[in-house]
Formats: C-alpha cells, sequence, structure tokens
C-alpha cells in the first residue's frame, strides 16, 4: 500500500511543482490589469469551465472566472471572480491539487475637480489551499492619484489602508487581526508606435494589531507584489506577443513556507485578437 502511494505521489509531482509555482501568485492578486477602458454601460466576460476525465482514476478540473465593470458618468464598479479545483481521486484516496477562490468588487469615484482624484473602496474576499489561506478578509479604501498623463505616459500612486483578517490553514492555525497599509504604483509607456511597457507594485505592510496568534511588527512585516509587462504588437488589431515578469514576496509566511518566502515565474504569451 505504502509503495503504491509513493507511486502516485512520484506521478504528480511535477505537475504539483507547476501548479504551485503559478498559483502562489494568488496571495496578492493584479488588480490594475482587470481595469477596462472608462466608458459608461457595462463590459468584461464570464467564463465556466467543467471537466472530467476518467480512467484509472477521476480527474476533476472546474473554473469560473468573472470580470465585470458598470461604469455610469464618474463612478465605476468592478466585479472579479476566480474559483479553481483540481482533484484526483481514485476508489482510496483523493487528491486536492488547487483549491482556491478569490472575490474582489471595488467601487471608484472620479472627481470632476481635481480630475486626477479618484476615491476608491474595495472588499475582498479569498481562499488558497497551496497558500495555506484558510481565510482572507480585506475591507479598504483610499485615493488614487494619477501623477502624469500624456499620449505616451501614464502614471498612478494610490496611498490606502485596508482591515485584515486571516486564518491560516497551517499546522499552528494561525490567525490574525490588523490594519495594513496598501499602497501601490502603477504606469504604462508607449515606447514606440508597436511596444508598450507596463508595471505595478503593491506593497502591503503591518500597521497595528487587532488580536490574533501572529503578532507583526510595524512595517517590518509586509507583502509585495510586483509584475511587469512588455508588449509587442506584430499584427495590429490581430497578433501581440507578451513577456511577463511577476514576484511575490511575504517577509513572514507561514510555517510550512517559510523557506519560500519569494515566488517569481517568467511567462511567454502569444495572443490572437479576432
Amino acid at each position: 500500500m505504502m509503495i503504491k502511494k509513493r507511486i502516485k505521489l512520484l506521478l504528480i509531482f511535477p505537475l504539483i511543482q507547476i501548479i504551485f509555482l503559478q498559483a502562489s501568485f494568488a496571495q496578492l492578486v493584479n488588480i490594475e490589469k482587470q481595469r477596462k477602458n472608462i466608458k459608461n454601460g457595462w463590459q468584461g466576460s464570464i467564463d465556466f469551465s467543467l471537466n472530467s476525465i476518467q480512467n484509472s482514476k477521476n480527474i476533476t478540473q472546474f473554473s469560473n472566472d468573472i470580470s465585470i465593470q458598470y461604469t455610469h458618468n464618474h463612478n465605476t464598479i468592478l466585479i472579479l471572480n476566480d474559483i479553481t479545483l483540481l482533484r484526483i481521486k481514485d476508489n482510496l484516496e483523493h487528491y486536492d491539487l488547487i483549491n482556491k477562490n478569490f472575490q474582489h468588487i471595488r467601487y471608484n469615484y472620479t472627481f470632476e475637480k481635481p480630475a486626477c482624484l479618484t476615491y476608491e473602496f474595495f472588499v475582498q474576499n479569498q481562499q488558497n489551499k497551496i497558500r495555506y489561506i484558510n481565510e482572507r478578509f480585506l475591507v479598504g479604501t483610499g485615493l488614487r492619484i494619477r501623477i502624469l498623463k500624456t499620449t505616451s505616459l501614464t502614471f498612478y500612486i494610490a496611498p490606502l489602508a485596508m482591515f485584515e483578517y486571516e486564518q491560516l490553514s497551517d499546522s499552528l492555525k494561525n490567525f490574525s487581526r490588523m490594519i495594513k497599509g496598501d499602497f501601490y504604483v502603477s504606469g504604462n509607456v508607449k515606447i514606440a508606435d508597436r511596444i508598450s511597457l507596463s508595471h505595478v507594485t503593491y506593497y502591503q505592510p503591518a500597521l497595528a494589531n487587532l488580536g490574533g496568534t501572529i503578532k507583526l511588527e510595524q512595517f517590518k512585516d509586509f507583502r509585495l507584489y510586483s509584475e511587469t509587462n512588455l508588449a509587442f504588437t506584430i499584427i495590429k488589431n490581430f497578433l501581440e506577443y507578451s513577456l511577463d515578469l511577476m514576484l511575490s514576496y511575504d517577509s513572514r509566511p507561514p510555517v510550512e513556507l517559510k523557506n519560500h518566502p519569494l515566488f517569481y515565474t517568467i511567462e511567454n504569451k502569444l495572443t490572437i485578437k479576432i
């Protein structure tokens, strides 16, 4: 029995490695790339996927991805949902390779004067088994400030604050309640007619403990997420190539991940627009 179990783990281990590296970035999510062009009305997409494979094992995969934005004059609401489940099951046991979900609602009000200021309010819920996040609930608010806008360059900064409740599924059953900063900078530059560069960095330091088993030090304990995208238009309005670099760092990860505070990935993507 033990030998069979080891063989199963050896067979799925490469897949676990790939999924682990990709899913690790769900700890902090890039909201900036989910924003749509500002225009009145609804826009976005809703995707559902359900796959089932039956052979010597039963493999089930379910995913749901929702990205919807509604704008009316100065008001914008962004709704995001991302659920992924991948399970391998046989007669004896099952393995949940991915079990994560993420919901985010963000309200923006863009002031008429000065037009560079936008008020933001957001609510977020998140679970991620691979990152040992049993529950993470956020409520935050602040200002998004447009520092620069030209025909080829835009740049924003956002000093926000948020309440965070987090319950880990690690061996110590840690949980925390705290006030944290949610600071981010984002920008986009058009390098040439067919080349553009975009970047966003999120910095979330601990500001004040409100109770829990985890006692974080002010500003010394933080999360950092950075994403850079270089896009090349090969055929205008049809074919695009992009190179993405994503980096995620947690100064105090769950005990099971204490030797892995930093994750990064490089993605190459070819997009055909129809």
